[in-house]
């Protein structure tokens, strides 16, 4: 791809202006990012030691407090007290309790563990069992043993001491305080909170912290769900920062969490005269929160970038298309006037070309108009042959049709002769059956006058049988006329039906007859109209092969004119066309200037 030259001034002015911004701000950011980085660590670092500090200076307390208790007059010295009521003597445990804040419960122990004072609420009655009590009966020390859950489920730890007789300097019991977990939760908590509010932090710390006791399991921790879990188990670095016992920093996947995080360890620090806890604090925070500062330089880098490279572009854009946009006007009004030249000289070719093309047409259209007047003149003659005998047959035509309909009006006067014979027919018709019925009606009167005779033979007896039989045969013989009347009646009827359908064809045939007669006189019209046209045509074609022959020579004039006028413009042409390719060859020149512009 070919870059123009204005766009390679603005590419290069804009190089110029922000690369060295770009590696200012990159060299910047990379700083910037690993003292951030720098001092997150540090800073959570510095919050780790100061948690496990607070932690072992919250127990020493606990442990002055245990120290304290040990020697109250009611408790190490019986004989000065011994008036005191055993009442009197849980009130002072129990104010004791109430006045510190952080215990739960209160016990003393004689020698061989059992009960024998206690606050209120407490309900054992022997702690031979406990750890606590067997630490401190093996060394006539305060003991605090590792923290556990209590029968309440609630995680707690356990202080006890020594009780020595001020009088004799023996021990001669043990006493107990109970601290719930939820003490050192809540100095924790605050803890980091004014942390994050020096650090200027919005809204609550996402920090995390866990205090592992010495056999390295969580007895408390910011997610209540991690209590009891192995530290080892959570965080990998945790087997290596323990083992250093030294403050220490590492990235690790919280296997609870699922999360990345940074992670601080400090081991809670022993101080003179209480016993050796060997507990750690350990505090985490994802690492998308720790360094989230990051983001934001990375946010203004870009941002810089991003305005620097606006404004070196918008002043490299500004002068580059100035120098460029006067080379481009100088380009454009050279391109242009050679596009101009250019198009009046391919405008003029053009016309020159369809002139010689206008008279190349011309001339073919003038020979074919000459071969079509010949070929006219050709036709017109043949017209007037044609016409000559169709004049002929219209004549011949017009006498058949005027026999034609001479014949039809014999047909018609036929068809009347034989309609007047069918009327006469139909009349007889009639006749044959009124004599029919006349023959029926003697019949019925003969059977009636037979039947008579009948009976009339019937009473005569012995003398009548032979009329009786000849009244019989005549009786028969009635009938049977009577049967031949009735089929002379059907015909009749039959013969009459037919009659008539002949009639109605008659009057049928008349009316086409007639109706062929009118057509005959209509023919005979038109072959007298026919006849008239084709003499008129017959004329007409002779003028026009007089007038088509003197046209074929004055086309042939025309086409040797048009000859020499093509090739005056093909003489033309080939002038025009040097023209143009030195037009072509300037226009060439001026775009490579536009492109390099």
């Amino acid at each position: 791809m070919k870059f123009s030259l204005t766009t390679k001034a603005i590419a290069f002015s804009i190089a110029l202006g922000t690369l060295p911004a770009m590696a200012i701000g990159v060299s910047n950011y990379i700083s910037a990012s690993n003292n951030y980085r720098q001092n997150a660590i540090q800073s959570q670092e510095s919050l780790t030691f100061s948690l496990a500090d607070k932690v072992g200076r919250f127990m020493f307390e606990r442990t002055g407090d245990i120290r304290v208790i040990s020697r109250l007059p009611i408790l190490n010295n019986p004989e000065a007290t011994k008036d005191i009521t055993q009442q009197q003597r849980q009130n002072v445990l129990d104010g004791f309790m109430r006045i510190y804040g952080v215990y739960d419960s209160i016990a003393v122990m004689d020698l061989s563990g059992k009960v024998i004072l206690r606050t209120t609420g407490e309900t054992s009655t022997n702690l031979a069992d406990r750890d606590y009590f067997k630490e401190v009966m093996r060394t006539k020390q305060p003991a605090i043993v590792q923290p556990r859950k209590t029968s309440t489920g609630e995680v707690a730890i356990h202080l006890a001491a020594p009780i020595i007789n001020a009088n004799t300097g023996k021990m001669i019991g043990v006493v107990r305080t109970r601290m719930p977990i939820k003490s050192l939760d809540s100095i924790l908590n605050e803890k980091i909170f004014n942390a994050s509010q020096q650090a200027q932090q919005a809204g609550s710390s996402s920090k995390e912290y866990h205090l592992v006791s010495s056999d390295d399991k969580f007895f408390a921790a910011r997610e209540a769900e991690q209590v009891g879990h192995d530290a080892k188990a959570d965080f990998a670095s945790f087997v290596k920062m323990h083992a250093e016992k030294k403050i220490a920093t590492a990235i690790d996947i919280d296997r609870f969490d699922k999360t990345e995080q940074l992670v601080s360890y400090a081991p809670v620090p022993n101080m003179e005269g209480m016993p050796e806890l060997d507990w750690s604090v350990i505090l985490a925070e994802d690492t998308k929160s720790v360094f989230a500062g990051q983001q934001q330089l990375i946010t203004n880098l870009l941002l810089g970038t991003g305005i620097t490279l606006l404004v070196a572009g918008g002043l490299a854009v500004l002068f580059a298309s100035r120098t460029a946009k006067m080379i481009q006007q100088i380009a454009n009004a050279v391109a242009s006037s050679s596009t101009e030249i250019g198009a009046t000289v391919e405008q003029q070719e053009r016309t020159t070309t369809e002139q010689a093309s206008s008279v190349n047409q011309t001339t073919v259209t003038v020979e074919e108009l000459g071969a079509a007047s010949r070929q006219s003149a050709e036709q017109a003659e043949a017209s007037a042959a044609g016409a000559r005998q169709a004049l002929e047959l219209a004549d011949n035509g017009s006498k058949a049709v005027h026999q034609t309909m001479a014949e039809m009006s014999t047909v018609r006067d036929k068809v009347g002769a034989i309609a007047e014979q069918i009327m006469r027919l139909s009349e007889q018709t009639t006749q044959i059956g009124s004599i029919s019925d006349l023959v029926a009606d003697v019949a019925n009167q003969t059977n009636m006058l037979a039947l008579n005779a009948a009976v009339e033979a019937a009473r005569a007896g012995e003398h009548g049988k032979g009329f009786g039989v000849v009244a019989g045969e005549i009786r028969k013989l009635a009938d049977q006329s009577k049967k031949s009347a009735e089929k002379i009646n059907a015909l009749v009827n039959d013969i009459q039906a037919s009659i008539n359908g002949t009639v109605m064809a008659t009057d049928e045939g008349t009316k086409s007859v007639d109706y062929g007669l009118r057509l005959a006189q209509g023919t005979v019209e038109s072959f007298t109209g026919v006849a008239d046209a084709v003499n008129h045509v017959f004329l007409n074609s002779q003028q026009i092969s007089l007038s088509a022959k003197q046209q074929a020579v004055s086309v042939q004039q025309v086409v040797s004119a048009m000859n020499e006028i093509n090739l005056g413009a093909k003489d033309t042409a080939a002038g025009i066309n040097q023209v143009r390719v030195s037009t072509q060859q300037l226009n060439q020149v001026a775009q490579q200037l536009q492109a390099i512009v």
